[in-house]
């Protein structure tokens, strides 16, 4: 055969690029329109996402600032009732404020009466008097004549010791706040200034203040309530925890600025606005970089904030859809491209490759029965060893269930006896402490009674007393003892014996142990006036366990069916096995994952059978099905 001219080679050699070259640029426009529409997407739900965030942080701040808002107008009308000014009273009152609760974000709340020029020297006598303020004076020294000196501020603590006998009148920030509040006769929120606890550092904060009136004199304008004012209450916030109380992490897509600004004129300010708070100062966008504006008007000031996006370097890489369709997309169509270049032109290699398969497999078949005999005894001696540590590990549970339910009666008795003291000496507080140790130990004792019962009959140390027994007798005294719980959840049990002969060869303490198991149950994950419906009922069973056992054995049937929240279809097996709990069940129900797995052992030691179902109306039905004669057992076990 002749070999083509060099130049008809390398036609055919490019022609073999054409249709993978073709496929691959129209994969790619279709993957670039992807990305395109994906982008778009992905920035319209960015702008929404921060428009939502930038608003739930909005909202939150104005949350915030009314929940404060109210704790001073509780606080004014604690003053107003209270003009004598004993401090025993005001720290009584502070005791009681959770400031770590719904007050997030205050530094301080101070109480400043209002004294005049000529009552300065009684009213100083006055407050050395009391409990802590013999070296009491107002600072600065008074020249207006009117002061409102700080006498009380609340957490007492060395920082804010230097707050008190400021005359909160002397500095204009502070003074603009006062005289809006009573101007306003309402709250009032000042602009930023510097606590005089950390004038050294100069940390910014604001104040919010709400005025105090004597009473008996009229108050219907600014004038009249100027003449009338007797004071002022005060809650202090620092600005950057105020802020970082109201969790401005880093999980926010936004940073934020916040601006003040005053409505009025008022103490010369200027009418820019003022810088106050920023949670991430290094951050530099760019011009182009789009800002959400918000404003909040409060108590005379206005604060404007601005949201700005963070560094998208500052953050780590995250799965980008849009990216993952231009990248994952360009690089699928070249490997489609060279996918198609490779079975257009190496059949061969296919051919080959199948060849040398075949091969392998006659070679692997003749090898087959040598590796089946190999594994098969592999497989027998790790279930020997298999079967060899479980039955170790049963042991030796049942070994420190022993040992450990010595101490537990230890702890029980002592938690007890601390419960007791704790009462008799009327210290309520520790009794409660002995009962939660009282409770968690109770809860530990029936998790170790629960491994003992469970390691016992597993390792075959448990033996069956086996007598004669009426089932709905059983049934009716199991019932009769969870009637208090029965009534607590509002529940009602119907029993139903659908068969005469019900007498039964088992052992009556084991199977209560089952019965009040699955009531349990039941009662636990049915909803209140609902109806258990427990039937008894006549099966068979066959004969025993093995191929060559033919024939039944009549049987008993107890069913347990409630109403509840029902089993997964996958979980109906696993719930039986040990520490296993329906995935519908396992938060917030209580329990070890022990009862069913106990339950299922005495069952299968009695012969029996124990299984579960959904009903088709909704809830779950366990069946108890037990051999009518348990004494002549053979040897079908």
């Amino acid at each position: 055969m002749r070999n083509p001219p060099p130049l008809a080679k390398k036609r055919r050699y490019w022609s073999r690029w054409l249709l993978p070259a073709a496929l691959f640029l129209l994969l790619t426009a279709a993957t670039l329109s992807a990305w395109l529409w994906q982008s778009r997407l992905q920035r319209e739900a960015a702008e929404l996402s921060d428009s939502q965030e930038s608003a739930a942080v909005t909202a939150d701040i104005r949350r915030q600032l009314r929940l404060h808002a109210q704790f001073l107008g509780s606080l004014q009308a604690f003053a107003a009732t209270h003009p004598e000014q004993d401090l025993r009273i005001w720290r009584h009152y502070a005791e009681q404020i959770d400031a770590g609760g719904t007050l997030s974000g205050l530094f301080a709340f101070a109480y400043a009466p209002a004294v005049s020029r000529s009552d300065i020297e009684h009213f100083v006598f006055s407050m050395r008097q009391q409990v802590d303020r013999s070296n009491f004076r107002i600072i600065p020294e008074p020249r207006e004549d009117l002061v409102a000196p700080v006498v009380f501020a609340a957490p007492e603590t060395p920082e804010l010791q230097p707050a008190i006998g400021f005359d909160i009148l002397s500095e204009p920030t502070r003074r603009a706040a006062i005289h809006r509040a009573i101007d306003t006769r309402g709250i009032a929120l000042s602009g930023p200034l510097v606590p005089i606890s950390d004038a050294g550092n100069g940390r910014p904060a604001f104040l919010m203040a709400h005025a105090l009136y004597r009473s008996g004199l009229a108050l219907e304008n600014a004038s009249q309530r100027r003449q009338a004012f007797r004071g002022a209450v005060l809650a202090l916030f620092r600005t950057d925890t105020f802020f970082s109380s109201l969790n401005l992490g880093d999980q926010n897509r936004l940073a934020l600025q916040v601006f003040d600004e005053s409505l009025s004129s008022e103490a010369g300010e200027s009418s820019i606005p003022k810088l106050i708070y920023d949670s991430e100062p290094n951050l530099k966008a760019a011009p182009e970089t789009s800002r959400l504006h918000h404003e909040i008007d409060f108590g005379g000031r206005n604060w404007i904030l601005e949201f700005r996006p963070r560094n998208s370097e500052a953050k780590t890489w995250a799965f980008d859809l849009a990216t993952f369709i231009l990248i994952g997309g360009t690089l699928g169509n070249l490997l489609i491209s060279l996918l198609i270049f490779q079975l257009s032109t190496h059949r061969e290699r296919a051919e080959r490759y199948a060849e040398k398969v075949t091969r392998e497999l006659r070679d692997h078949r003749d090898h087959l029965h040598e590796l089946v005999a190999e594994r098969t005894a592999r497989l027998e001696a790790a279930l020997q060893r298999v079967i060899a540590a479980n039955q170790a590990k049963s042991e030796f549970l049942a070994n420190m269930s022993h040992e450990l339910r010595t101490p537990m009666h230890a702890v029980l008795g002592f938690s007890q006896l601390g419960i007791e003291r704790a009462d008799s000496d009327g210290q309520a507080k520790l009794s409660q402490y002995f009962q939660r140790i009282e409770q968690s130990a109770s809860r530990l004792l029936d998790l170790i009674n629960e491994l003992l019962d469970l390691s016992k009959l597993e390792s075959g140390h448990t033996e069956l007393l086996m007598q004669p027994t009426d089932m709905s007798v059983l049934l009716d005294q199991v019932i009769g003892q969870m009637e208090s719980l029965l009534i607590q959840r509002q529940l009602k049990i119907e029993f139903v014996s659908l068969a005469t002969d019900v007498e039964l060869a088992i052992d009556p303490k084991r199977i209560t142990q089952v019965i009040f198991n699955l009531l349990s149950n039941a009662i636990k994950f049915s909803p209140a006036h609902s109806l258990i419906r427990i039937e008894l009922d006549v099966a068979d069973l066959p004969l025993g366990r093995r191929a060559q056992d033919n024939g039944t054995q009549p049987a008993l049937v107890i069913r347990f069916i409630d109403s509840g929240i029902g089993i997964p279809e996958e979980e109906l097996e696993s719930i039986f096995e040990k520490f296993e709990q329906s995935s519908t069940t396992r938060t917030g129900a209580g329990g070890t994952g022990l009862g069913l797995a106990i339950s299922r052992a005495i069952v299968t030691q009695h012969r029996g059978t124990i299984s579960a179902k959904n009903n088709l109306a909704g809830g779950a039905c366990f069946t108890v099905t037990l051999p009518k004669d348990n004494g002549n057992r053979g040897d079908s076990a």
